[in-house]
C-alpha cells in the first residue's frame, strides 16, 4: 500500500516478468511431465499398498526420476498404454535398478528404454 502526495491510498501493482514462448513451453513440458509421473506413482503406490514401505526413499526417488526420463523419451500415446496399476515389487525393483544404471551413464540407451518399456507394458 502506498500513500500518494494527495494523501490517497493506492495499491502497488506487481507485474509478472515477460516470458518468451520457449520459456513457457519448457515450463508447460515440465509441469505435464511432473503430473504424469505423480499420477503413475500414485497408481503404483495403490497397487503395492503396504508393501510400498519396503521401497527405500532413495529407491523411490530413483523410480520417480526413471519414470520422468521414460516420459521424456517416448510419445504420449505409448505412455498411456503402460500398466502402472499392475506393477509388482519385482517390476518396481527392475525399474529402480535400470534407473540406477541410468544415473551412472547419464543418458538413456536404446536397450535401457526397451527394457523399461517391456516392464511397463507387461511384456516382460
Amino acid at each position: 500500500m502506498i500513500i500518494n502526495r494527495c494523501g490517497d491510498i493506492t495499491h502497488q501493482r506487481f507485474l509478472m516478468s515477460h516470458s518468451s514462448d520457449s520459456d513457457l513451453g519448457r515450463r508447460i513440458f515440465v509441469v505435464q511431465k511432473e503430473k504424469a509421473v505423480e499420477e503413475a506413482l500414485d497408481k503404483i503406490r495403490r497397487r503395492v499398498g503396504d508393501d510400498w514401505g519396503l521401497i527405500s526413499p532413495t529407491d523411490g526417488d530413483v523410480l520417480k526420476e526413471t519414470l520422468g526420463e521414460i516420459w521424456t523419451a517416448i510419445d504420449r500415446p505409448r505412455w498411456s498404454t503402460y500398466r502402472f496399476s499392475k506393477l509388482t515389487l519385482v517390476d518396481i525393483h527392475s525399474l529402480v535398478e535400470t534407473g540406477k544404471e541410468l544415473r551412472t551413464k547419464r543418458y538413456m540407451t536404446d536397450a535401457m528404454l526397451q527394457s523399461l518399456d517391456r516392464i511397463l507394458s507387461g511384456s516382460e
